[in-house]
């Protein structure tokens, strides 16, 4: 199982770690700081010819350059239900009600684009955050007790940072925290190797988090030529070469890692040394349940029990409430368990490289639909409470194209997704997939028993079929829209 094989840590890269000695930026035509371009041909080479799945997750155990991913949205009512309780028929977290402003068959009238919100960016994974987002991680994500030295909030904080961020240099958008990961880089690379099987390296002007592989986190837009021209390009830069920049994704890629940048007369120049930093490292060693259920907590929206080995099971369920506080210390993250699993909440909302609920036409639509299909295929109580259900592919167009008509149009969604349902019904589902509410069953959907945690559960069953678009269960599309 995927998620199994990225928190194993098992599997080879080829390359090996080298900090030239050169340092700091320098123009193009600087001295070699390391040899490491045979190993980057021998990556690129395989890069290039693997299936794109294979590259993806090639390149992310390769470099692991990738953030956490956590649900944010703080259930109502705030007390924990039992353990035993199903996703299902759970309290809910209602962060999408300003939309929900008219019954579902509402039509709308000419008025209703008025006092429309502007639309939001759209949060896509990427190498590196825009500038905008430095300092989110400068402040605790929890107010310090009275009794809780500074100390502990500083590195509470510098975890969460490198959690979010494997790569953090002076210099770019994160480099207010940079000092608090330099200041406390012994305790940090202890507390990673021992809670999750990381390596850190902490130089004088950056820092580098190790992590497993993790298939799904990949770069957006990258295909298999793609990861090679990077890698490629990486590893000249490291070797003293003339590297080829004219690959404009890897260009953006290497701009954001900070390898690649500008002089005050606007010439590029290159940190070789970063450079060499980046090389892909030895694999971490092979990890046992404990490491790879703490794995999956750490990186991934929600754990079910139903994907773990027995052996995983085993360790996780009678350490619950001991896991819960050790990360809670470690780095802020509030445990919701329940009978289907385990999900690892940030009431900042900031440990994410997704956001469910977010801003933007992707995330609210993903929202709206998932809540419209909870509402249809939801095992109503006293039911047996699977942890997933299939989704008939009719449901899914008639649900998305109710919610588009609802409120596309007044909550300033973008149009050209409006325009283009194909492709809009493509991302939103890539998006729900990402973070973890749904999954793919071969040519079909399946709807998670955590997406129960974002849909209302007062309100009555609704009628199967019942919206505007919608056609009678039977009528499955096996067509290609149908493959998500």
């Amino acid at each position: 199982m995927e998620q199994h094989e990225y928190a194993t840590g098992a599997g080879e890269v080829p390359g090996r770690t080298g900090i030239g000695r050169a340092g700091g930026a320098g123009q193009l035509t600087a001295q070699p700081s390391a040899d490491l371009y045979p190993a980057a041909q021998e990556l690129a080479a395989r890069l290039a010819q693997a299936p794109p799945q294979a590259a993806h997750d090639l390149f992310t155990a390769a470099f692991g350059l990738y953030g956490a991913r956590h649900f944010g949205a703080a259930l109502e009512p705030a007390d924990p239900a039992p353990a035993d309780t199903s996703w299902w028929h759970g309290p809910s977290a209602h962060r999408s009600a300003a939309l929900r402003t008219r019954p579902l068959r509402y039509r709308r009238g000419r008025g209703d684009a008025a006092g429309a919100p502007a639309p939001a960016p759209v949060p896509v994974p990427g190498p590196a955050e825009p500038p905008g987002g430095a300092g989110r991680h400068r402040k605790p994500e929890r107010p310090r007790g009275a009794a809780e030295p500074a100390s502990a909030v500083e590195r509470r904080t510098a975890a969460r940072l490198l959690l979010a961020h494997p790569l953090v240099t002076d210099s770019g958008p994160h480099a207010a925290g940079f000092p608090l990961v330099r200041r406390h880089a012994d305790w940090l690379a202890e507390r990673f190797e021992r809670v999750l099987g990381y390596r850190l390296s902490v130089a004088e002007r950056h820092a580098r988090l190790q992590k497993a592989p993790l298939p799904g986190r990949t770069l957006p837009g990258f295909a298999p030529a793609s990861y090679a021209c990077l890698v490629l390009a990486l590893g000249a830069l490291a070797d003293g070469r003339a590297p080829d920049l004219d690959h404009p994704q890897a260009l953006a890629v290497l701009r954001g890692w900070q390898v690649v940048g500008r002089d005050a007369d606007g010439g590029p120049v290159v940190d070789r040394e970063l450079a060499a930093a980046l090389a892909p490292a030895a694999p971490l060693p092979a990890a046992g349940p404990e490491l790879t259920v703490r794995r999956l907590l750490v990186e991934t929206p929600v754990v079910l029990l139903d994907e773990l080995s027995p052996a995983e099971r085993d360790w996780l369920l009678p350490r619950r409430g001991a896991e819960a506080a050790l990360l809670a210390d470690f780095l802020g993250l509030r445990t919701e368990v329940r009978a289907e699993g385990v999900a690892l909440l940030d009431p900042a909302d900031e440990l994410t490289d997704l956001a469910l609920p977010g801003t933007g036409t992707l995330a609210q639509a993903a929202l709206l639909l998932v809540q419209r299909l909870v509402e249809e295929l939801r095992p109503l109580p006293g039911e047996a409470a699977p942890p997933a259900v299939l989704i008939p592919d009719a449901l899914i167009d008639g649900a998305l194209g109710d919610v588009t008509d609802d409120h596309g149009l007044r909550a300033g969604w973008s149009p050209e997704y409006l325009a283009d349902r194909p492709a809009f019904r493509r991302d939103v589902l890539d998006l729900l997939a990402g973070m973890r509410l749904i999954a793919p069953a071969g040519r079909a959907w399946l709807l998670r028993a955590p997406a129960a945690r974002y849909a209302p559960a007062a309100e009555p069953e609704p009628v199967p079929g019942s919206g505007r678009h919608s056609r009678p269960h039977g009528d499955l599309d096996d067509g290609p829209d149908g493959e998500g």
